[in-house]
């Protein structure tokens, strides 16, 4: 057996307990690792001795799992971890010093290599040991709060134009591609109350973890009582705070309604709203209210609860910058192949089809992103769009088998889906820009089909009719 050693020293001007709590929690290692494609933790509860993870990783072009597991934990100077590979195996030891505003970082790292892989040991060295120098500059940049560069790039624009290769962003190797030139966000959420829609599956949940691993206090929006406290509980085992649950059925605008007038009245700031909450209908239905279901819950929902939260998103936004509030809004791809569709909206006047009524409803909720944007832009209140990719979710399985059986191979993990939203929601960065639409950290073209692309004329016509819906359903 032969071995690798590599050794470094690091200084950040963070929180020695902030600093141990986040390098001990080894999920955290996508965020911050150009080489980690997933990283997650396997073992229930909070980070201790003996707590697994599952880390995917990319040496070149071959991807390798590493079962790591807790080995030595002494908060907060010292943490110990092991690896395992097929043909190797990692111990790495971390020694931190420091205080309330800085601390002092000691890494080493051993890796022992089995045969016939040690013999190829001095040739691997040098690139190894580049390797993880890089994984610790992203590590400092990362606890440095340097900021990620996000304008898009000559052939980010050229490829949204050219439809297929815009498309295949969507991916897991768009993902994979992008993720090289990320920083990862270490911002302490702790003062900020956060609302999701859908946090108890697919994006939803992922998004929730990630925002909970960054001390914010969430505030659920969920149909069904028993999976929200099921996935509080679960938060709350693995060492995070529990979130607030609200049961509410975003399709129904009396349910909404009532929703933000209970919300109002315990008079809590929203500093974040992520409009999350969604399915995909394959055949057509209505709501309790009579309105088809997509529109109903994709939409109008969303529309109604934003706008009825704006007293709470206004006092939460009273700074500038990066205080101001936030209001996400998950699209999706298949918003591309779909435009408005006005004179329409309840999909009454052609044949039913599930995918264009999903993706009109998307394109509406882009296009009031736009509206909310310029609407608000001097009220403290910052508006962005997004869409996760091509993710494997239960929705996606559930609502488009053949899709998914197709593309099961290219599809990214909630996590990697989910990872805009919470950038979206944490960075300093992202309170640079308004109204924009986001795939991968990365503004994008809200069209790529020709005729697909709204006017502002319509954006404002679209505007009026949800709030025309909005009030006849609250005066029937």
């Amino acid at each position: 057996m032969s071995s690798i050693h590599y050794e470094q020293s690091l200084s950040f001007k963070r929180s020695l307990d902030f600093v141990f709590t986040y390098l001990a929690d080894h999920s955290h290692m996508s965020d911050w690792s150009p080489s980690v494609t997933s990283a997650s933790k396997t073992t229930p509860g909070p980070v201790r001795v003996g707590t697994h993870f599952d880390i995917l990783t990319h040496f070149g072009l071959q991807e390798m799992t590493l079962d790591y597991h807790v080995t030595a934990l002494e908060q907060p100077h010292y943490i110990e971890l092991k690896g395992k590979g097929e043909n190797f195996s990692i111990v790495e030891r971390i020694r931190l010093e420091g205080g309330d505003d800085h601390t002092h970082l000691q890494y080493q790292v051993e890796v022992y290599y089995q045969d016939p892989i040690s013999k190829l040991v001095k040739f691997l060295s040098p690139i190894v040991k580049a390797g993880l120098k890089k994984n610790l500059a992203y590590l400092q940049k990362a606890l440095d709060h340097e900021p990620t560069q996000w304008k898009p790039s000559l052939w980010t624009r050229l490829s949204d134009r050219l439809v297929l290769p815009g498309m295949l962003h969507f991916s897991n190797k768009g993902y994979a591609g992008a993720k090289d030139r990320w920083i990862g966000v270490t911002e302490d959420l702790t003062e900020k109350n956060i609302l999701i829609t859908g946090p108890t599956s697919g994006i939803g949940a992922a998004t929730a973890r990630q925002l909970a691993k960054l001390n914010a206090q969430l505030i659920f929006v969920c149909r069904n009582q028993k999976k929200a406290q099921i996935f509080a509980d679960l938060l709350v085992e693995e060492g995070y705070r529990r979130p607030i649950i609200e049961i509410a059925d975003i399709s129904s605008v009396a349910e909404t309604e009532a929703l933000a007038a209970r919300l109002i009245a315990r008079d809590l700031p929203i500093h974040v709203l992520i409009n999350n909450a969604g399915a995909l209908f394959n055949q057509r239905g209505v709501s309790s209210e009579g309105l088809e279901l997509s529109f109903a819950t994709l939409l109008l929902g969303p529309y109604v609860l934003t706008e009825k939260l704006y007293p709470l998103l206004k006092k939460a936004g009273q700074g500038k910058g990066d205080s101001r509030a936030r209001v996400i809004n998950v699209s999706s791809g298949g918003m591309y192949t779909q435009a408005l569709a006005l004179g329409d909206m309840e999909f009454e006047k052609e044949d039913y089809n599930g995918d264009k009524a999903y993706a009109r409803a998307k394109r509406g909720l882009v296009d009031m992103t736009e509206v909310w944007a310029e609407r608000w832009k001097d009220e403290g209140i910052i508006v962005h769009a997004m869409h996760p990719g091509w993710a494997d979710t239960p929705g996606v399985s559930l609502a488009m088998p053949k899709f998914y059986d197709w593309t099961k191979t290219w599809l990214r993990t909630p996590e990697q889906g989910a990872d805009t939203v919470t950038w979206l929601a944490a960075s300093k960065e992202a309170a640079e820009t308004s109204g924009l639409f986001w795939l991968d950290r990365t503004p994008h073209s809200t069209s790529m089909i020709p005729g697909t692309r709204s006017p502002p004329r319509h954006q404002n016509l679209l505007a009026q009719k949800l709030e025309e819906y909005h009030q006849r359903v609250l005066d029937s």
